[in-house]
């Protein structure tokens, strides 16, 4: 007496555990991403061959092409600069002070900048720009 085979079972796999993973890492990747801030105006960096770079941003300091200039996103007069690193340097002597000029600002401007956030008592400042090759977006 020959008896009928059973035809074996297709086990199905549940993925539904890979995607709860997948979709984890994509909430995590999200939340731990940094979203960078916006310029209180555009500023297009100069180019630089400098393999350094601030990617610590503590305080940025952008100066516009006409000679403008913002403390991270709030617009701020020229001759309030220096008393304003002041008082920042005051409560926190840590803080890392980027300058972000325009490329088409004038050097003597930036350069007198530069100054008057040495007269507020800045020990270091990180020129921010472009590095040579790359596009400024």
């Amino acid at each position: 007496m020959r008896l009928p085979r059973e035809k074996p079972k297709r086990e199905l796999i549940n993925i539904t555990p890979l995607i709860d993973v997948v979709f984890i890492l994509l909430v995590f990747f999200m939340l731990a991403g940094s979203i960078e801030p916006e310029d209180a105006f555009a500023v297009t960096p100069t180019a630089s061959s400098s393999d350094l770079r601030g990617d610590v941003q503590d305080l940025v300091i952008l100066v516009g092409e006409e000679g403008e200039i913002a403390i991270n996103d709030r617009s701020v007069p020229r001759d309030a600069l220096e008393g304003e690193v002041r008082d920042i340097l005051t409560g926190n002597p840590e803080v890392l002070i980027q300058l972000k000029p325009d490329s088409r600002a004038e050097a003597k401007d930036v350069i007198a900048i530069m100054e008057e956030i040495r007269n507020g008592g800045a020990s270091y400042i990180v020129l921010l720009t472009v590095g040579a090759g790359q596009v400024a977006g």
